[in-house]
């Protein structure tokens, strides 16, 4: 069996800088110890060896509050080292070696190194090791102080969630989230799948009305081609006629136009011959005008010239007057900018003078940090050999100690082993004694329970028969009794059903139910039956006869008209509602004749069947009714008086004054019903004596199951007691083999523990002996070793870390200084460079003004020079001009008089013109008009021909039908899709195809359901199954405590993992209660009973409590005691007490004092009083 076999503690809390050795045996071994000693530290330690990080389980505020700080003859760094020694024997530990060693180090960083067999490795790693044995670090193996009080208030929720988590629900949890992915990815395919399948299903819709509008806008199309064709042949019939009445007119247009030609070419004549004297005249005062068009064109460039030199001039004049004002303003800024660039040359020199100085103070401080940090090296370089030499002494001494500690330790097994042997001796003998006096009283009791089982056996054969008896009885009355509620069932169902029926016909008191009191005396009354019941028809007729004949088809038919008044007494006694009567000897046996045409069928009496004397009622009813095919005839004869009925059951009143539609009626027959009352009333009164028989059997059976249960729980009783008694035997043979077993080992053991007992006393002699020699050995060595060397090394060191520490503080302050002014330098030298080139820009702006205020002086003075010349000019040429004007005046009379006469002729000319060209016009229109016919007519032809068509279709108008085609197909053509059909066949396809992935995603989603199923149904059976295991040995370990019982509860079974689970403790003479509504003694009680049930749950290999018993009073510390005593047999208890009934039970107890504030350890071995050795 796993267990802990040693704890060495090094620097460890309390324990000081030299290691303490603890051994460690099976069972159960106490620590004690006054307050504040140091004894839970040692439970701390193994908690820190094994790997646990929490400040707070291990009682500090900080995980470096754990270096031991009191000792302080410890100069050099400070470290805590706890190695725990575990026995492996067994292997369970998965590490091929006999005895497992883990250490743990940490140093004053707060850094930790483990060790599992002085080899390095990760802490993960470990705790995984210590997993696979269940002697890892976990809450219910190492029990702190507070834990029971915490236990103690626990919750419902608290108590099912820890059963949880020792048992490992969250591998269930984990399992369901990753199924819940899955389910939820596969909800999503599916859900996509049906999305996809609805949007394709909802497309298959479109696709077909867009199909079904694609085969109607085809069927269209082809019809407005043909409908096209025709009115194409319409045009061309049109055109034709029109060609012909336009090629007349032309004809006629085309001789008068030559006759207006002739007479414009004799007037053309006359006017070139005035045209020829008027030509000799100008050229005569051609020289003029030339003479006064070449000054005009002189002076007009001349006033352009002018005017484009004064506008130049003017806009100089302004350009230089702007730069004038700009320039001083440029010679202001300039000046500025240099004053300020003076400024920022002094300071960024001084700025560079400050950094050169702060870099020479910052080498010289780099030079003694480096002087400083040569001198640590070789201080540390010292400290590391002493350091050595003094492990070396440690090892030795550590060694030497190890050995005198195994030393001691054996004399102490030896000597308790030897004290155990005595007790046992004792021990067995007076259980011998015990043994012989048992087994005297279980041979008398065997003898006295043979007695009472002849008892029991009679009664029960008594009690056998007479239920047997009772149950043939019980049998035969059960059968009669459900063989009666069958019939009673059926029974009423029909009596109901009619009765129903029978009082709503009665309440409406309709027509039927006068036909059925009257049918009641029909013989006497001379009734010979019901119009529908004396006529028949065929099934085809059968709608135009229901409605024609519905007002009589229900009516009384009689011989004569005395039997009707007679009839019609009776009613009025029996105060019958409504009815009709039809005597045969007043109805008139004729009926209308009517012309066969197309659409009637005849007479509606023809179709009508019945004996022969009573053709009369079948022509009265229906003789004046003609039966058509469709309403349209039905309403035509309607109209010329006639009564009309349709095939399909729409009637028609003469004139059309009124329509009665027959579409599914049916003649109602409740006269049967009713006459089937009396007969439903006697069947009622039948049930409710059969119901009295059903409830005087049933109280019968009651009575005999009530006999029969009392025999039964006698029987029972009587079993019960037989199997007791049967039970208390076989105990009571065993029992006597087993003491007598026992009786015959005792004798054995004693015989065997004497031999052991002097095989120790010579094995004690030889190690005390050892001890001595080893105490000697120790001595010598530690006196060999001083630690003056240590402390000098370490002032040494003080002494320069605290000047390296000042030298870096300076060059951290020069450095910061060093950082500032060259972040400032380089500020001014930004603002520098922007002063340049505000400088630079301002310069180049001054130049480029003069340069253009140059140019535009010299440009004026030039344009002044050319406006001079350019006035001079003007005047000349206007001097000029006004010569010319005063010799131009005979001239124009002469040129009057041709005028005149050209215009006259021009006139005529104009008119005759005007004539000729609307003669041609219309000519010419004419011509185009035949020759758009004439291209129409051939366009038409090929559209004919484009249609499929080659000659001219039949003439009717197809405006209308175009118009309404064209509508449609325009309507069509908005949301036309030409390759519906196609796709159409495509996609229908594709949903079959997705319709199988759908029923495949489904099986899909099924399967990961069921799935989760299964996962909840095996955390539920887990948990059960552990619930149930915690809940047993609760009561057996709250039974053995107290002598009370205590027992979990579910609080809602439907669903556990949502409520929680309650606590109730009933102790002895008390009602029982929720463990939290308990007394404090109570509580703590009922705590370290649901704690040792869980540590059942999932035994560890060890278990470390501290001060669990701390409430307990002396009496329930004791049975507290026996059960972990009783525990340790399979696991190793390692417990802080200070109740002598708890050490009294230890195989081995430490005790633990304080000396200079450093914890000391003490061992001492008890014998076992409690069972025998082995």
């Amino acid at each position: 069996m796993v267990h802990i076999r040693k704890l060495e503690i090094f620097g460890f809390k309390s324990f000081g800088y030299k290691n303490t050795l603890v051994n460690f045996e099976p069972g159960l071994v106490a620590i004690s110890g006054a307050n504040g000693s140091g004894k839970s530290n040692i439970l701390d330690a193994i908690s820190f060896a094994l790997g646990e990080n929490s400040p707070k389980v291990m009682r500090v505020d900080k995980l470096r509050s754990l270096l031991h700080d009191v000792d302080n003859t410890r100069h050099g760094a400070k470290i805590a080292r706890v190695s725990c020694h575990f026995d492996n024997s067994d292997r369970k530990i998965p590490v091929d070696s006999n005895t497992v060693t883990i250490t743990r180090e940490m140093d004053e960083t707060g850094e930790n190194i483990y060790y599992l067999n002085q080899k390095k490795v990760l802490r993960n790693h470990m705790l995984d090791l210590l997993e696979v044995a269940n002697c890892g670090i976990h809450k219910l193996n190492i029990v702190q102080q507070g834990t029971i009080t915490r236990i103690s208030e626990f919750n419902a929720e608290e108590r099912r969630r820890i059963i949880e988590d020792i048992i490992g629900l969250a591998y269930f949890d984990e399992k369901k989230t990753e199924a819940l992915k899955q389910l939820d990815e596969a909800d999503r395919r599916l859900e996509i799948a049906l999305a996809r399948m609805d949007e394709i299903k909802k497309r298959i819709d479109e696709l077909e009305e867009e199909r079904n509008n694609q085969l109607r806008y085809d069927y269209i199309d082809r019809e407005l081609k043909r409908l096209f064709a025709i009115q194409a042949s319409n045009k061309l019939r049109g055109i034709d006629e029109n060609k012909v009445s336009k090629e007349r007119s032309l004809h006629a247009v085309q001789s008068e136009a030559k006759k207006l030609e002739e007479q414009r070419g004799q007037i053309r004549d006359e006017i070139k011959k005035l045209e020829d004297e008027k030509q000799k005249f100008m050229e005569e005062a051609n020289a003029y005008n030339q003479a006064k068009a070449s000054i005009d064109s002189e002076l007009a460039t001349s006033m352009h010239q002018s005017e484009a030199a004064n506008s130049k001039l003017a806009t100089s004049a302004r350009r230089i007057s702007q730069i004038d004002s700009r320039l001083p303003e440029i010679q202001m800024e300039l000046a500025g900018l240099n004053e300020k660039h003076s400024i920022l040359e002094s300071q960024i020199t001084e700025f560079k003078n400050s950094i050169a100085s702060v870099n020479e103070s910052k080498k010289n401080v780099n030079v003694e940090l480096a002087s400083v940090d040569s001198e640590i090296k070789q201080v540390l370089k010292q400290q590391s050999q002493v350091a050595t030499n003094k492990l070396r002494v440690d090892e030795k001494v550590t060694s030497l100690t190890s050995s005198l500690n195994d030393a001691k330790l054996s004399i102490s097994k030896l000597e308790q082993e030897r004290a155990d042997i005595q007790n046992k001796i004792e021990q067995n003998a007076s259980k011998i004694k015990s043994l012989v006096q048992e087994k005297e009283r279980l041979i008398d009791l065997e003898q006295r329970l043979g007695q009472v089982r002849t008892g029991h056996e009679a009664v029960l054969n008594d009690l056998k028969s007479r239920l047997d008896v009772l149950g043939d009885k019980h049998t035969k009355i059960e059968k009669d009794v459900e063989e009666t509620s069958l019939i009673f069932e059926k029974a009423s169902k029909a009596a109901a059903q009619y009765e129903a029926k029978i009082k709503v016909v009665k309440e409406v008191m309709h027509e039927d139910y006068s036909i059925a009191k009257l049918k009641e005396d029909s013989k006497r009354l001379g009734i010979r039956g019901l119009v529908y019941e004396l006529l028949t028809w065929e099934k085809q007729h059968e709608r135009p006869i229901l409605a024609a004949g519905s007002d009589w088809l229900k009516a009384l038919v009689v011989n004569d008209f005395a039997t009707l008044l007679e009839i019609s007494e009776f009613a009025k006694q029996k105060k019958l509602p409504k009815i009709r009567i039809i005597p045969l000897d007043a109805v008139s046996n004729s009926k209308i004749s009517v012309q066969k045409e197309k659409g009637i069928l005849g007479t509606l009496s023809d179709f009508v069947k019945c004996e022969e004397n009573l053709e009369s009622l079948k022509n009265f009813i229906f003789g004046n009714i003609v039966l058509v095919d469709s309403k349209e005839k039905a309403y035509e004869l309607s109209k010329k008086g006639y009564k009309a009925v349709a095939i399909d059951g729409q009637f028609f009143e003469a004139d059309a004054n009124a329509v009665v539609v027959d579409i599914n009626s049916k003649v109602s027959n409740l006269t049967k019903i009713i006459l089937l009352s009396t007969s439903v009333d006697g069947l009622v009164e039948s049930l409710e004596l059969l119901k009295k028989f059903i409830q005087n059997k049933k109280n019968h059976l009651k009575k005999i199951e009530k006999v029969a249960k009392s025999l039964q729980n006698r029987f029972s009783s009587s079993d019960t007691g037989l199997a007791n008694v049967d039970l208390s035997r076989t105990d009571v043979k065993v029992k006597l083999k087993t003491l007598t077993i026992s009786e015959e080992q005792l004798s054995s053991r004693i015989l065997q523990l004497r031999r052991r007992e002097e095989h120790i006393l010579v094995d004690l002699a030889k190690t005390e002996s050892y001890v001595a020699s080893l105490e000697e050995r120790i001595s010598l060595t530690k006196e060999n070793y001083a630690e003056e060397e240590q402390a000098r090394i370490a002032n040494v060191l003080s002494t320069l870390n605290e000047k390296k520490t000042t030298l870096l503080s300076t060059q951290s302050s020069i450095s910061a200084e060093f950082r500032e002014l060259t972040t400032r330098l380089t500020e001014l030298g930004n603002e520098e460079n922007s002063l340049k080139a505000n400088m630079r820009l301002f310069s180049q702006e001054q130049s480029s003004l003069n340069h253009e205020k140059h140019d535009l002086e010299v440009e004026s003075r030039t344009l002044a020079k050319e406006k001079e010349s350019l006035d001079s000019l003007l005047v000349s040429l206007r001097e000029k001009e006004q010569q010319l004007i005063s010799t131009s005046g005979t001239s124009v009379s002469t040129l009057k008089e041709y005028d005149s006469k050209l215009k006259n002729l021009y006139e005529s000319e104009r008119t005759l013109t005007k004539e000729i060209n609307g003669i041609e016009r219309q000519s010419d229109s004419l011509s185009r008009d035949i020759k758009d016919l004439t291209e129409n007519e051939d366009r038409i032809r090929k559209t004919l021909e484009s249609f499929g068509y080659q000659t001219l279709l039949e003439s009717f108008d197809v405006d209308q039908l175009l118009v309404e085609l064209e509508s449609e197909k325009k309507k069509l053509s908005g949301s036309l899709n030409t390759k519906a059909p196609e796709t159409y066949v495509e996609i229908s396809n594709g949903y079959r195809s997705m319709s199988t992935r759908k029923n495949e995603l489904e099986a899909e989603r099924n399967s990961i359901i069921k799935f989760i199923e299964e996962i909840d149904k095996d955390k539920r059976q887990t948990f059960l199954e552990s619930y149930d295991k915690v809940d047993k040995d609760i009561r057996e370990i709250f039974n053995k405590m107290t002598g009370g019982n205590a027992w979990l509860e579910i609080q809602n079974e439907d669903d556990i993992f949502s409520s929680g689970i309650s606590y109730l403790a009933q102790f002895p003479n008390k009602p029982k209660r929720e463990s939290t509504s308990i007394s404090g003694g109570e509580k703590t009680l009922a705590a370290i009973t649901f704690l040792l049930a869980l540590q059942k749950l999932r035994p560890s290999p060890f278990y470390l409590l501290d001060e669990v018993d701390a409430h307990l009073d002396a009496q329930n510390t004791e049975r507290l005691a026996k059960i972990l005593e009783d525990r340790s047999g399979g696991s190793q208890m390692i417990m802080v007490s200070l109740k002598d009934s708890v050490v009294q039970k230890a195989k081995l107890i430490y005790g633990v004092f304080p000396r200079n504030g450093v914890s000391h350890v003490v061992s001492h071995r008890i014998s076992d009083m409690a069972q025998v050795a082995n």
